[in-house]
């Protein structure tokens, strides 16, 4: 099975890295879906074929291959074969460490994750509600990782208009006393998700419940990097996030994921080729914007 695996992941890696990869998570302009090139599309209609057998067959080594594989799929917008991936992961975990352990927490958040962001949030929230237990058994009710995953509830509630919920889960979470964090770098990729709930939480503070979902979202940056690191999909989600810091009047944050981006994709690539120099071009743009608009 591992030798399997090893094939596939290393056949995904390929096409992740592809320069016509179509993400989820990619923006949506003048109202048209993006459809995936050719070479994506064949790529999941031959890993279909494959991909029940190679789940079923998987045992406990397979751990991490069944994870990063569900992550590759979430991307891409594969959200029913991600599931099978995710599923069988937290399935295996749980029979090894049981269901209240911190590391059953974790999956069972992945695949909740992938739920709400397909718009199952009635399914999400008892997985969700189930971590937070775990959490607060295992950690506290001040730990990080308690207080994240109460402004996950939050947003869930919000989605499907259970408001009392909503708030009482944001004000446990304590987001709304945090105030925006300094930059994050290549270095310090575990703060992301925490910074990027903080905007969230501005946003669901304001009631713009749309665009604190959109940033919500986009913590699976975090989970593409730890499962793809150095990969051309994790530096293409982060220009998309920087496109959207930047939607949304978040000037500061837009332009420290563009040098994000153009960083990665520096290290990926020269800097003469086209998906490098669309970036910059991207950032010059941004910074020309954001200084006319500075008072003298």
């Amino acid at each position: 099975m591992a030798d399997a695996f090893a094939e596939t992941l290393h056949e995904t890696e390929e096409m992740l890295n592809n320069p016509g990869l179509v993400l989820a998570i990619e923006p949506v302009r003048f109202g048209i879906e993006s459809q995936s090139p050719p070479t994506q599309s064949a790529f999941f209609q031959h890993l279909a074929g494959f991909a029940p057998s190679l789940i079923e067959d998987a045992t406990l080594a397979d751990l991490t291959a069944l994870h990063r594989m569900g992550v590759a799929c979430r991307l891409c917008g594969q959200f029913d074969m991600a599931e099978r991936f995710y599923r069988r992961a937290l399935a295996l975990i749980e029979a090894e460490s049981g269901c209240h352990s911190l590391a059953a927490a974790a999956h069972r958040n992945f695949l909740a994750g992938l739920f709400f962001m397909t718009g199952r949030e009635s399914e999400s929230i008892p997985l969700i509600e189930a971590s937070l237990h775990t959490y607060i058994k295992n950690l506290d009710d001040r730990h990080l990782y308690t207080r994240l995953t109460h402004f996950g509830l939050a947003l869930a509630f919000a989605r499907i208009s259970d408001t009392e919920r909503a708030q009482d889960h944001y004000l446990r979470s304590e987001l709304g006393s945090t105030s925006r964090l300094e930059a994050v770098d290549e270095l310090r990729w575990s703060a992301l998700p925490l910074k990027l709930m903080s905007l969230a939480a501005v946003k669901f503070e304001q009631r713009r419940l749309d665009e604190s979902v959109e940033l919500f979202r986009h913590c699976v940056i975090h989970e593409a990097n730890e499962a793809w690191p150095g990969s051309m999909v994790v530096a293409r989600a982060l220009g998309n996030l920087a496109t959207l810091c930047r939607s949304q009047g978040l000037d500061a944050e837009a332009g420290e994921f563009f040098r994000m981006t153009l960083k990665m994709k520096g290290d990926l690539m020269a800097t003469d080729n086209p998906d490098y120099q669309v970036t910059l071009k991207q950032y010059q743009d941004f910074l020309k914007a954001t200084s006319e608009r500075r008072p003298d």
